[in-house]
C-alpha cells in the first residue's frame, strides 16, 4: 500500500462543526479552561461515526437527534441547555421563530453565544450577536461570518430551525465526566441510534460495515465519502490524543487508577492506528471531491483500510468498556 501524507496534528482546530461550535460557546462560560481535546473527549464526540450504507450520503454526519445528543453531551460537562426546533425538515412556524428569537436575545444578553444549524450552509455554527434595528443576527459557520435576517433563521438551504442555548453550569468532577463519556462512547459503538429498522444509517462499529457495504456495491457518493473521511479522521485523532492525556493524568497512581491509566494508553494506541488508516483514506480520497471511490481498484483499497480501522476500533472500544467497568465499580 502506498505511503500516505502525515497530516499535521493541530489540536486547536476541528473540521467537525457541532463540536467546534460547542467549544466556541464554552469559551464564554466558566468552562473556558477546558481544551478542545477535553471537550471532544468528554462529550464522546471523538468516538462518533455515522454512515449511510446505501451511498455514504453526506447527510450521515448529522443523521442523529441533535437536541437529545447535544443536551446529553453538554450535560456530561455539567452544562444545562434548552432549545427550539430540531431535524424536522420543515421550516419554523411564526410562533416557533418568535420563541427562538426570544431565547437568542436572552442568551446573548447574558453574553453566551448559541449553537445553531444551517445559518449559511447546512452545518452547525454559532449565533453571537443581534441588531433589533436591522432585525439581523450575527452568525458564524464554516463558510461565513456575517449577518442573517431574523426571518431567514430556519429558512436556509434545508428549511429547518435548530437553536440551543446554555442555561446553567454545575461543575462536574473529571472522573464523573470520564465515566459519562465512556458510557456514551460504548453505547454509540454497539447500539443503533435509529428507531426505524429500515434506516439506511449505521453508527458505531456497524458504521464501518455500512461504509464497506457501499463500496462493495460500487455506489459511493464522492463528496459524502470525502467528507466522512475528513470528519472521522479528525475525530479519531482527537480520540487518540484524549486517551493519551487521560493515561498521563492517571500515571503513577495506585490500584484501579493505574489500571485505568494502562487501559487508556492501550486505547490511545488503537485509536492512533484508526487515525492512521483514515489518514491513508484521506490521501486516497481527498476532500472535497477527490478520488474515484467506485473504481474497482480504489474501492478494494478503501475496503482494506476500513477493515483495518474497524479491527483497531473494536480493540479500542474493548479498552473503553474495561475502563467503564472500573469507574462504575468505583462509583458504587
Amino acid at each position: 500500500m502506498k505511503p500516505f501524507t502525515n497530516f499535521i496534528k493541530n489540536f486547536t482546530h476541528t473540521n467537525v462543526t457541532d463540536i467546534g461550535s460547542m467549544y466556541s460557546i464554552l469559551q464564554y462560560t466558566e468552562l473556558k479552561h477546558l481544551s478542545l481535546v477535553e471537550v471532544y473527549g468528554y462529550t464522546a464526540n471523538a468516538f462518533r461515526i455515522i454512515i449511510d450504507r446505501e451511498r455514504v450520503n453526506v447527510a450521515g454526519y448529522s443523521a442523529y437527534e441533535w437536541p437529545h445528543h447535544h443536551q446529553e453531551q453538554f450535560a456530561n460537562l455539567g452544562v444545562q441547555t434548552r432549545y427550539e426546533g430540531g431535524p424536522t425538515e420543515v421550516p419554523p412556524t411564526p410562533e416557533e421563530l418568535e420563541r427562538a428569537l426570544e431565547m437568542i436575545h436572552w442568551s446573548l444578553d447574558r453574553g453566551i453565544p448559541l449553537l445553531s444549524w444551517d445559518l449559511f450552509v447546512p452545518e452547525f455554527g454559532v449565533i453571537y450577536g443581534f441588531n433589533d434595528e436591522t432585525r439581523t443576527l450575527r452568525c458564524r459557520d464554516v463558510t461565513k461570518d456575517g449577518e442573517l435576517p431574523y426571518e431567514k433563521l430556519g429558512r436556509g438551504q434545508v428549511h429547518e430551525m435548530y437553536v440551543m442555548a446554555v442555561t446553567e453550569i454545575k461543575p462536574v468532577d473529571k472522573k464523573k465526566m470520564l465515566q459519562g463519556a465512556l458510557r456514551m462512547a460504548v453505547q454509540h459503538a454497539y447500539e443503533q441510534g435509529y428507531k426505524r429498522e429500515d434506516s439506511q444509517y449505521r453508527n458505531g462499529l456497524a458504521g464501518y460495515g455500512a461504509w464497506i457495504e457501499a463500496f462493495q456495491k460500487r455506489n459511493v457518493e464522492v463528496f459524502g465519502n470525502t467528507l466522512h473521511g475528513l470528519y472521522v479522521h479528525d475525530q479519531r485523532m482527537y480520540a487518540a490524543e484524549f486517551m493519551e492525556r487521560i493515561a498521563i493524568e492517571l500515571q503513577g497512581e495506585d490500584g484501579e487508577n493505574q489500571q485505568l491509566s494502562s487501559l487508556a494508553g492501550q486505547a490511545a494506541r488503537h485509536y492512533d492506528k484508526v487515525s492512521g488508516c483514515f489518514g491513508a483514506f484521506r490521501n486516497r480520497f481527498p476532500f472535497p471531491k477527490g478520488g474515484d471511490p467506485n473504481d474497482p481498484e480504489q474501492a478494494e483499497a478503501a475496503i482494506q483500510l476500513l477493515t483495518e480501522a474497524r479491527a483497531e476500533e473494536e480493540k479500542g472500544v474493548g479498552c473503553l468498556e474495561k475502563m467503564l467497568q472500573i469507574l462504575n465499580n468505583q462509583a458504587r
